[in-house]
Parts: structure tokens; C-alpha cells; sequence
């Protein structure tokens, strides 16, 4: 038997793991023997994404990865005894070594072993600036350097340059390990004057922390004797997180004009009891009921005169304040209420605020209360003076509001919070006029404890918050523990748009990235989906006061972080818009797919719709009657029969008024309307030429639209050559 045990071990060394299809190699098993007390081989050379398994052969022990007998958290402590005979560990990306030993035998017996990891030269950069310091200093000094390793030699190379210090340099070192916003002790000395060139052989705890991002460079002044100018010695960036492009996917869909004239519409929903209208909330302050049937609209609440004036930059330019979300309590057809998200000016002072003393925030993030007094008459609107604040909260800049609202199966009501605004969720960057303020040095997004980047759970019909204006769910994952007790989910930089599954109760959100990534999370309470440490799947550099960007290296990042269910980088656009999963009847081959978009794949009116397939890859929508959207896109609806529509305007702004509400409808040539143009097509498509009644009747919920393919208005002869097109996907 054992002779047996042996050779399968010695044959599964040159194993290597093959894919069912194809065969392409994706890593090597290496095979460690527990013998006795000693790990058999002790050590042994990887190469990331190899597979390291090891075999028990008596006795009780562990694999736990560490040094001097201690578990270090990062890997592994797992059983190797008769239960437990096997454990098998994925070397990962980015690690040079992993020591390892046996809990019962490592201080008796030296029972540890190594993995030491094949790894490529890695190349950094270092961006230093005053505001980067703990705390920040304001100083005109700024520098910039590069690093290089080389694994094979464990040697750090290194050059430096900087200027402007306000007084006479009298230290520089790298100090680690640590993160941003933390200090270590020093680790090689720097010589005094700039450049700085140099070289040395690190350790392999002085490789590992390197290539986590935890060291930095700190240049030290007679005028700053703490440090002038910190820089993190972070990976280059990586300059294509995903390579390729979204398909365009089998679903062939046309866009009806609902409803037109309006702003800049940017949410639509339903009310209980009331399936024959879409509510529509516009920027500029105006809540649109707008007739399903007819298309017309009109007012239902008015709260222009409650915003912040729109326009950061003047009269017709962009913003991303105003009114941004509304929902309807679940009661509302025996309580008529319903909630409003605003952007007001600041006035008194916020229920929570991120902004340092003595400072003012742009403007106020409020979550109001409002009552219709006979919610069963289509002609009651909003009572003016029914207005009840729940919220007032502190916004440090313009952007990154978030602004959803919904109602869930629960009953409770979510709100989504942006990180405050500027860039890259912390203090000290320019933007616009002056510094960013309001975030820190860690940023809110990663911050329990700060109501910003978060999705908020709260009982409005409650009273037992801070302000006793609404209440706060029990259940809520940060109650009685640390963490803001009204968060729910967290580590957000500007969810535009969060949506309930209305058949799974699945909550989720899409996350607006900084410069390279675009993310769609499933919310689950308490997660933690990443902001400011990732964007999207990707690990996110700050990088001092220069722009931000994503690396595939593994940065030392809390381990609990969510990645996105689906994400794409800027290659295919600029800012994700959430929207629904659809659940209506129109277009059965989208039922149960995601259905959102982009802004502007370049901010030229030029915005993008997709879907998530069943796999959740991200398809793009065939359109029939346009090639392209041809608009900004700015947010989504949903009626009370699951139906979807687009929101967008020819602006991008929240001026004018060439606002649309476009229904997702059917494509032309989709005779059948299962959201597919194909041969099952065929039949139909001749029956509504010949018999448009008997179409009509054998094709509830289609109409003869299906059948005008050349979009002249009428379904006849001449549309032929069109849906043929459409056929073979001309």
C-alpha cells in the first residue's frame, strides 16, 4: 500500500491540471508528504497558480501558514489527520514566499516548511505629495520616483526625485510595513539631496510587503521634522483591466416613446395600487405621473424651489445634484406616503456630517417624507405642506450623491449613498476650486462608521434615531456592534441607482467607478464591496494627488471585501446606470436579466444599454429603428407590470427639456415578441401582412409595430427586404 501511495505521489508532482476542453495548463500540483514530524519536502519552488497538496500519513497536525510558531491570519490553518487527510492551497498572484508549520509540533520539533514563488520583476511607482503625510501637511513640495525588484536576486532598485520642500531636507528613508494612512518604521535610509538612485537586497518579509503596497517613501524637512513629502510604493497601472469588448447579444429590443419634454429624468417607478401611470422623478425638481396608455404627464409634486442651484460650472452645464431618487412606502394606498431624495442648500446643521471643523459642505443630501391625501384618486397629488424631513446630511462636494430610494420586501426603506465626492475618496486634491474635504485620509466608502458610500436601511414609520425622525431596524448588521447602526452595506463610491429583484428580493447596485472600472454588486447586508481599497475586481492606487488607478497585484486590503457580480472598464464607457431586472411580459427572452447601462461611452449623447445573460456577462441590446441610443442615458423605470423603460435626455445636463421616457418594447421583427429575431419569426411575420387581425389574435401582446421594419408606419410588402435583415443580423 505505502509503495502504491508512493508512486502516485511521485506521479502526481508532474501532474498538471487540465481543463475538460481545450487542455490548456493552468498550474502544476506539488505534493508535500507529512513524515513523522517534518513536512516532506520542507521546501519548495512555485510558480503562482500552482496547486500545493498536502498528504497526512499519521498523527494529528496542521498546515498554518506563519513564522515563529505564529498563524499571520493571511492563508491557511487547516487539519491534516485521519479526517482531514489531504489540504490543497493555491498559490496566489503577487506572494514571493509562504512559510507554513504544525500547530502541536513547530515549537518542539521544528515541524515548518516553505514556499518560495516564481515571480516576474515588478516595476512601482511613487507619487509623493504633503497630503499624504499622517497627518496632512501643506507644503508646494511634490516628487515622483520608480522602483523595480527582481525576485531572482531580491534586489530593490530605486529612483527618486522631488523639489520645493519648505525648508532644508534632513532625512529620507522608506519606512513600512504599512498601509495609507498609517506609519512604519524605517526600512533602508536614503541619502540626503535629490535624485535619489540606489539599490539593496531586501529580505523576503521586505519583498513581501514591497509588493503589497506597504511601504513608502518619506522625505523629512527642518520646517516638517515628522515628514514634508510620503509617497506609497505602489505597482504600475495596469492599462487594460479587461481586455476586449462587450458582444452584442441575441435580444432585439425597440425603444417606444413613452413620454417626452421632460429634463433630465433619472428614476421612474410605480405607486401601490396604481398600475395604469409611471412616476418619473425629474433632476430639476419636478415628479412627473405619466399616463401608460397616452403618454401625458403631469405634475405630482413640485420641489425645484427645495434644490441647490444646478450647474456646477454655470447656467446648462453638467451636475449630478438635484432630485435624484423617490420611492412609495408599501402602506401607500392607506397612508399616501412617499419619500424624495433632494440636493438643498445647506441649511443648519446636518444630522451627520464627514466635514472637518469650521468648514462648509456644498450642499445637503435630505430624505423627506410627503403625504397624498386620497392616494385612491388618480387626481390627488402631493400635499405641499405635508413635508416631513427624516434625514439631513452633509455633502463635501457636488458629485458621488448616490440618490436611489426603494421600498423592500421588507418594508424598510434603502437609500445609497456616494463617497462625498472629488476623486478617489480622500482629503487633499484638487477639484474644481480648493481641497477635497470631508473624507480623510482613508476615505468614507471603507468606513463603517461614516453614513457616505453606504446603502442605508431605515423604518421611516420608527423613532428611535439619533433625530427621532424614523427608526432603526434591529436587524440592521451594525447594531450593537462597530459601525454606523443605519449602514447596511458598505465600501460604495457612487451607487447610481439600487434596485429589488421583485420575484428573488435580491438587492442590487450599481456602482459608478473612479477611472477605469464600472461595477454591478448584489448587495447582502453587512458586505463591504471594496471602495476605495478596490474598484470593481481590481485593487485600487490612489496615487497622492495624481490620477487614481487599478493593478491586478495583490495590495494588502481587508479580506472581507465583495467583488462585483459583473463588471467592464472605461474602454466601453464612463458611468454605469443601474436599472432592473426585468420581470415583465413583453419581452419574454429578457425575463430575469439585469437590464442597465452606460452614461456616455464619451460624453457626446452617446450613452449604451445592457443586459446580464444567464451566465451574468454583459451583453449589449440589439435596437431596431436606430443602430445606437443616440442619447445620455441617466436612469431606468419600471411599471407595475415589470416592464422596463429608458430615461435619458440629448444633454447630458439637467437643462432644457429634451428629456424621454422610452418603453422597452419588442424589436421590429420580433413577430412572436420572445425578444429574438429568428425563423420562429418567419410565420408570424406573414401573418401580419396578410391577416393583421388573426396575428393579433394568435399573438396576444405583440402588435403590427413588430411587423414595420422599415419604420414607415405601416406593416405591408415593403418591409420585407428589412426584417430580412434583421433575419441574418444585417
Amino acid at each position: 500500500m505505502n509503495n502504491k501511495c508512493s508512486l502516485w505521489k511521485r506521479f502526481e508532482v508532474v501532474v498538471l491540471f487540465v481543463l475538460a476542453t481545450n487542455g490548456p495548463v493552468i498550474g502544476a500540483v506539488h505534493i508535500v508528504d507529512q513524515v513523522g514530524t517534518s513536512f516532506v519536502p520542507s521546501a519548495i519552488t512555485v510558480d503562482p497558480g500552482d496547486t500545493v497538496r498536502w498528504v497526512w500519513s499519521g498523527g494529528g497536525h496542521t498546515v498554518t501558514s506563519g513564522t515563529s510558531c505564529t498563524f499571520d491570519g493571511l492563508y491557511f490553518d487547516e487539519p491534516l489527520n485521519s479526517l482531514n487527510p489531504t489540504f490543497e492551497f493555491i498559490v496566489p498572484d503577487g506572494v514571493s514566499s509562504v512559510p507554513y508549520y504544525c500547530r502541536p509540533h513547530c515549537v518542539l520539533f521544528g515541524m515548518t516548511g516553505l514556499i518560495t514563488v516564481n515571480l516576474p520583476p515588478a516595476d512601482f511607482v511613487i507619487t509623493l505629495d504633503g497630503d499624504q503625510e499622517v497627518g496632512p501637511v501643506d507644503t508646494p513640495a511634490a516628487g515622483s520616483g520608480t522602483a523595480t525588484f527582481n525576485p531572482g536576486t531580491n534586489l530593490f532598485s530605486w529612483e527618486i526625485s522631488f523639489a520645493a520642500l519648505a525648508g532644508t531636507e534632513t532625512a529620507s528613508h522608506f519606512h513600512g510595513p504599512a498601509v495609507a494612512c498609517t506609519n512604519g518604521g524605517v526600512q533602508i535610509t536614503l541619502p540626503l539631496g535629490s535624485p535619489k538612485v540606489g539599490s539593496q537586497v531586501l529580505t523576503p518579509q521586505q519583498a513581501t510587503d514591497v509588493r503589497a503596497g506597504r511601504w513608502y517613501v518619506n522625505v523629512h524637512s527642518d520646517a516638517h521634522p515628522g515628514g514634508e513629502i510620503r509617497g506609497q510604493v505602489m505597482p504600475v497601472a495596469l492599462v487594460d483591466p479587461i481586455p476586449g469588448s462587450i458582444p452584442t447579444g441575441d435580444i432585439r429590443v425597440h425603444l417606444q416613446p413613452l413620454a417626452t419634454g421632460l429634463t433630465a429624468p433619472n428614476w421612474g417607478t410605480f405607486s401601490p395600487g396604481d398600475a395604469d401611470r409611471l412616476f418619473v422623478a425629474d433632476q430639476d425638481g419636478i415628479l412627473w405621473a405619466i399616463d401608460l396608455t397616452t403618454g401625458s404627464k403631469t405634475v405630482f409634486l413640485d420641489v425645484s424651489s427645495r434644490l441647490v442651484p444646478l450647474g456646477i460650472f454655470g447656467a446648462d452645464t453638467f451636475d449630478e445634484r438635484g432630485l435624484l431618487g423617490i420611492a412609495f412606502d408599501a402602506d401607500y394606498t392607506t397612508n399616501g406616503l412617499l419619500y424624495t431624495f433632494t440636493s438643498e442648500p445647506v441649511s443648519g446643521t446636518a444630522d451627520f456630517s464627514t466635514m472637518p471643523p469650521a468648514t462648509t459642505p456644498n450642499c445637503h443630501s435630505v430624505i423627506a417624507e410627503w403625504h397624498v391625501p386620497d392616494p385612491a384618486n388618480p387626481g390627488s397629488v402631493v400635499d405641499p405642506g405635508s413635508r416631513r424631513e427624516l434625514v439631513r446630511i452633509d455633502k463635501p462636494q457636488f458629485n458621488h450623491n448616490g440618490g436611489g430610494l426603494e421600498i423592500g420586501p421588507d418594508g424598510m426603506l434603502y437609500i445609497s449613498l456616494g463617497d462625498g465626492g472629488g476623486a478617489d475618496d480622500r482629503d487633499g486634491q484638487p477639484f474644481i476650486s480648493g481641497d477635497i474635504i470631508g473624507h480623510g485620509c482613508g476615505g468614507n466608502g471603507a468606513d463603517n462608521a461614516s453614513i457616505l458610500g453606504s446603502i442605508l436601511r431605515i423604518d421611516p414609520a420608527g423613532s428611535d434615531s439619533a433625530n427621532g425622525q424614523y427608526g432603526i431596524p434591529i436587524d440592521n448588521p451594525f447594531v450593537g456592534v462597530v459601525g454606523l447602526d443605519e449602514i447596511f452595506a458598505y465600501g460604495f463610491r457612487n451607487p447610481w441607482r439600487i434596485s429589488f429583484d421583485a420575484f428573488t428580493g435580491d438587492l442590487l447596485a450599481a456602482d459608478v467607478g473612479q477611472n477605469d472600472v464600472e461595477e454591478i454588486d448584489v448587495v447582502v447586508s453587512g458586505g463591504n464591496y471594496g471602495w476605495r481599497h478596490k474598484e470593481g475586481s481590481f485593487f485600487f492606487v490612489f496615487n497622492g494627488n495624481e490620477a487614481g488607478y487599478v493593478t491586478d497585484v495583490p495590495l494588502d486590503v481587508p479580506a472581507d471585501l465583495i467583488d462585483p457580480a459583473a463588471e467592464y472598464d472605461h474602454d466601453e464607457g464612463t458611468a454605469i446606470v443601474g436599472g432592473f431586472v426585468y420581470r415583465g411580459s413583453n419581452v419574454p427572452e429578457l425575463a430575469g436579466r439585469y437590464v442597465f447601462g452606460d452614461f456616455a461611452r464619451t460624453f457626446s449623447n452617446d450613452g449604451r444599454l445592457f443586459y446580464l445573460d444567464a451566465s451574468s456577462q454583459i451583453r449589449e441590446f440589439q435596437m431596431t429603428g436606430q443602430p445606437v441610443l443616440g442619447l445620455s442615458l441617466l436612469g431606468f423605470g419600471r411599471d407595475a407590470d415589470g416592464e422596463v423603460y429608458v430615461l435619458a435626455n440629448g444633454t447630458g445636463t439637467p437643462f432644457g427639456s429634451t428629456g424621454v421616457v422610452l418603453r422597452i418594447a419588442p424589436g421590429c421583427g420580433d413577430l412572436n415578441c420572445d425578444g429574438l429575431v429568428n425563423e420562429d419569426d418567419v410565420a408570424p411575420f406573414v401573418l401580419a401582412l396578410t391577416d393583421p387581425a388573426e396575428y393579433l389574435g394568435q399573438f396576444s401582446g405583440c402588435t403590427e409595430a413588430q411587423a414595420d421594419c422599415n419604420g414607415d408606419g405601416t406593416a405591408n410588402g415593403a418591409d420585407v427586404q428589412a426584417f430580412l435583415n434583421a433575419l441574418i443580423g444585417a
